[in-house]
């Protein structure tokens, strides 16, 4: 009787060793579900934070594209196009796609406060791309799509290209628009 007796504790003793066995695995495995889940979290701040800056830099071209407009609008003669000062003629204007050209134009607003958190101000070029003469003009229907107010005269056409940051100068995006006046 004694010998049963000390087989059914020695039993009981080697099963305590396995149930803490069990529990480490299942804290080991709540431990990598929590890990990961906080990778997860970390991942989708760092997407919307993102998007967040992309979004900044997409508005700040928008803005520099009004500001280009906005200059066209308020010239009377061509003579500034003279392929400085981000002002170019037709062909002559550098490819913004491989290197953003160090002649462009900053974004003339005093206001510029208001664009957010951007790291550097929307800059643009301005190339004149061609002219539609007053005798065809009236065929094109450009009033409203391009600017272009009623009146007489020649339709200047435009290619604007507006460069804006966001947070930070890694975040870039380039806008272009054509934009159309006639003197």
């Amino acid at each position: 009787m004694n010998e049963s007796r000390y087989t059914q504790l020695g039993g009981a003793r080697r099963q305590a060793g396995v149930v803490m066995v069990i529990a480490l695995v299942a804290l080991l495995l709540l431990s990598l579900i929590g890990t990961t889940a906080m990778k997860s979290s970390t991942l989708q701040e760092k997407i919307s934070g993102n998007m967040r800056d992309q979004d900044l830099a997409f508005q700040a071209a928008e803005a520099g594209l009004r500001n280009a407009e906005e200059f066209i609008e308020s010239i009377t003669t061509l003579a500034q196009f003279n392929n400085t000062a981000g002002l170019y003629q037709t062909g002559a204007a550098p490819d913004v796609y491989t290197a953003w050209p160090t002649t462009a134009r900053s974004y003339a607003d005093a206001n510029f406060g208001n664009l957010g958190y951007v790291s550097t101000a929307p800059e643009y070029i301005i190339e004149i791309r061609g002219t539609v003469e007053e005798s065809i003009n009236t065929s094109l229907n450009l009033s409203g799509g391009y600017g272009v107010s009623s009146g007489t005269g020649d339709i200047f056409i435009f290619k604007i290209h507006a460069r804006g940051t966001g947070q930070t100068d890694n975040s870039q995006v380039i806008l272009r628009s054509n934009y159309a006046k006639r003197f």
